[in-house]
């Protein structure tokens, strides 16, 4: 991708924010999530971070946030 494109995809995402917060404001909440997809799609684009990248980062935080809730668990003095 060149530099033009990504200065215009980068112009892009303000605009779907500004969209974005008008829809949930109007109580639309489904339709704010889809172009928050949107968005995110387009970051994940603009930084070249594939499907396989994201599924793994999330794979990890997941088990990160499992772990630290089971020893949050944990009863003191054990």
């Amino acid at each position: 991708m060149d530099e033009a494109s990504i200065r215009r995809l980068r112009s892009v995402i303000p605009v779907l924010n500004e969209q974005r917060n008008i829809l949930v404001g109007a109580g639309l909440s489904f339709a704010g999530h889809l172009v928050d997809l949107t968005i995110m799609q387009l970051r994940l684009n603009l930084h070249d971070i594939s499907e396989e990248e994201l599924s793994e980062f999330s794979n990890r935080v997941s088990l990160d946030i499992a772990g630290s809730k089971s020893s949050d668990e944990t009863p003191v003095g054990r």
